[in-house]
């Protein structure tokens, strides 16, 4: 059963505040007069070790703080407040509002079946198929699963959702909510169908360019002609340079934005649908995507593209992104005006479940309403505490089985002693080792990934690591006390 200790450990670390991190001994600046450079220590200490990141502040309909940290590529270019990165699953939000400005100017209806706008849409139950509408994919309600084949050859948009033609559906239209990305790439391609563009040339005309966010793109070339920072998978606390960028998920996790332009998009969202004098979607269409309708499991309820819970008994709206190599998070809090962005260039399942960018997001807009500071645990301190777990773990299983192989089974012939002997030892590490693998598939499930994209991260190959010790120590022992059962019983009969 130690064996999976430390996915147990790691998955309460953000909660708990074990890590006890120099964040934690920050006080909450005053509501009326943020104290900006403290925020700045407190959200580098939060995300030490993180290569680079950036953070935007804003309250009202103004930008009151904008500012880098580290690095944004190997190069050493300093990471800025317009470096562009890649936002993960904050582009649903953006993919919503699209939607919804298709419906206001009527030429969309999101209780329409999709199949009114993509006649050829299909999924493996047929009758399914000319069920799901608009608003149960903008809800992720539509059944389709919480999985995305980031293991496979990257295709386009329109692909993806034809290939939905040989996928089932795990629940009724409208009876179950499920995070999947399938939602949002399929609204995304009804946003090209529906506008007679392409879903990057209506989101340039119709969000970037009113918004005045210069630095925002919908593919990875672009972007990267405009200094796209150099994304980071974590390898047992080390970043290593990982390119994640998948084109066919582009509506639904892989728009690339920047702090100072992600601030613009948090101000029209706190103020009615308007930035700057331009206006992008109306009031009403802002305060129905932010409205929690379904119920989710981490708590809250999920609207359009956006996450209604409460943070000290105040409601708030919030998303996270992750696109397996950078992370983001923002909040908003309608009540006291304020909103917060945070773009990470490092990403890890270590560190999504410890949860840093989000709980440091979360820091941050307790700092500027004076609200109490949670536990924040750095990278660096959860890859300190979760290397020190594995080398234990995979030590003592090394330690176990030298110890089985030195040692000479003291065994007799008989039944109580091949139970205790063989078939327990067996038994219970036959079962050890089936937890740490049943957790990862568990973890990518919610995560949406296949079980060969978790296989091949830290954590992943941690489990497996340890999980093959245990057979072998099992398989091992049992060999050895089989042996020297055998032996005993022909030293006893005699030839």
């Amino acid at each position: 059963m130690r064996s999976i200790v430390f996915l147990a450990v790691i998955g309460t670390l953000g909660l708990l505040g074990l890590l006890g991190s120099t964040s934690l001994s920050v006080v909450a600046a005053p509501v009326n007069s943020p104290d900006y450079a403290a925020i700045d220590s407190y959200v580098s200490n939060s995300l030490t070790g993180t290569p680079g990141f950036a953070l935007s502040i804003v309250h009202g309909d103004r930008v009151t703080h904008v500012k880098g940290f580290g690095f944004a590529n190997s190069a050493g270019v300093p990471m800025t407040a317009d470096t562009p990165l890649v936002i993960g699953s904050q582009a649903k939000s953006f993919t919503a509002l699209a939607i919804m400005q298709l419906s206001e100017s009527g030429v969309l209806s999101l209780d329409s079946p999709v199949q009114d706008y993509l006649p050829w849409f299909r999924v493996a139950q047929n009758d399914s198929s000319q069920q799901i509408t608009i608003r149960q994919l903008l809800n992720q309600t539509s059944g389709l699963p919480p999985s995305a084949p980031f293991d496979t050859p990257v295709t386009t948009v329109e692909s993806r959702v034809r290939d939905l033609a040989s996928v089932h559906l795990t629940a009724p239209p409208g009876h179950l909510w499920q995070y999947s990305n399938s939602n949002y790439d399929v609204l995304g391609q009804v946003v090209a169908t529906v506008s007679g563009q392409t879903y990057g040339d209506y989101m340039r005309d119709h969000v970037f360019q009113p918004l005045a966010m210069t630095h925002t793109f919908t593919s990875e070339a672009e972007a990267q002609a405009n200094g796209l920072g150099e994304g980071h998978q974590w390898w047992f606390g080390l970043p290593v340079s990982s390119d994640t960028y998948r084109q066919d998920y582009v509506p639904a996790g892989f728009l690339v934005s920047s702090a100072n332009d992600m601030s613009h998009f948090l101000i029209a969202q706190l103020n009615g649908g308007t930035y700057n004098g331009q206006s992008v979607v109306s009031a009403q269409g802002v305060a129905a995507m932010h409205e929690g309708v379904v119920k989710v499991g981490t708590g809250g309820s999920y609207g359009m593209g956006w996450l209604a819970d409460t943070l000290n008994r105040t409601p708030v709206v919030s998303h996270d992104g992750d696109s397996l190599n950078m992370h983001t998070d923002m909040i908003l809090v309608p009540t006291h005006g304020w909103g917060v962005e945070i773009i990470a260039n490092s990403d890890s399942l270590p560190i999504l479940l410890g949860a840093s960018v989000g709980t440091t997001v979360k820091g941050v807009i307790s700092m500027l309403t004076g609200w109490s500071v949670p536990p924040t645990p750095a990278p660096l301190a959860i890859y300190t505490v979760f290397d020190l777990l594995v080398l234990a773990l995979i030590a003592f299983q090394l330690w176990s089985l030298i110890r089985a192989l030195q040692q000479q089974p003291n065994v007799k012939p008989g039944w109580s002693l091949l139970l205790r002997r063989i078939a327990l030892p067996m038994g219970w590490r036959l079962v050890a080792a089936a937890l740490p693998l049943g957790l990862l598939l568990i973890l990518g499930s919610s995560l949406g990934a296949p079980i060969s994209v978790i296989a091949t991260t830290d954590i992943g190959l941690s489990g497996i690591a340890i999980a093959a010790l245990l057979l072998v120590n099992g398989a091992v022992r049992a060999v050895l006390a089989g042996t020297a059962m055998r032996s005993r019983t022909q030293v006893v009969t005699g030839p």
